[in-house]
């Protein structure tokens, strides 16, 4: 029995290869590699787009695309700015609200408390807030909040798993600096 290596394959037979076969296999791989390296160095990525300018795009078509981005509701507007607990200087920051409900949020006791999500949503009590805080001494801690337009505080109650404690807190606006 015979072994030959051809191609990265080992063969096995009864009868060795032809010094001819063993010549046609390795011109037919080398020009098999070539076409596929020729083929490979053709493909070239298209340069991209030259960006359009404001001044290259029709006047009528800003307004539709200012009008197909819907704007925040201006009570979520409201909730935005930071906001200081009544009971201590616990300080809740909120900011870049968006349609599907998300906004950003930080909090600070006094030092900076991770805040793994905040949502904003209307609720049966009017416009709400819920943000989850994630951090040590934290672990899952939420506020639920609800925002009192008539005195511009924010209601709700923080709810401390760890401790398995609920607190009813308010916020109260600081000016801005």
């Amino acid at each position: 029995m015979f072994f030959s290596h051809s191609a990265g394959t080992i063969r096995t037979s009864n009868r060795p290869i032809a010094r001819g076969q063993s010549a046609r296999r390795f011109a037919v791989t080398l020009l098999g590699a070539t076409v596929i390296a020729s083929g490979i160095g053709a493909c070239k990525k298209a340069p991209p787009a030259a960006p359009t300018t404001p001044a290259a795009t029709p006047a009528a078509a800003q307004p539709a695309a200012k009008a197909a981005a819907p704007a925040v509701p201006e009570a979520v507007k409201k909730l935005l700015g930071r906001w200081m607990r009544s009971d201590g200087g616990y300080v809740l920051e909120l900011r870049n609200p968006d349609l599907s409900g998300v906004l950003e949020a930080s909090y600070f006791n006094p030092k900076p408390i991770k805040v793994s999500r905040a949502i904003w949503m209307q609720g049966a009590a009017g416009l709400q807030v819920m943000v989850e805080l994630n951090d040590v001494g934290y672990p899952g801690a939420t506020y639920v909040l609800n925002h009192d337009a008539q005195s511009d505080r924010l209601v709700g109650q923080y709810t401390q798993p760890a401790m398995q404690q609920t607190f009813d807190i308010e916020f109260e606006r600081q000016a801005k600096p």
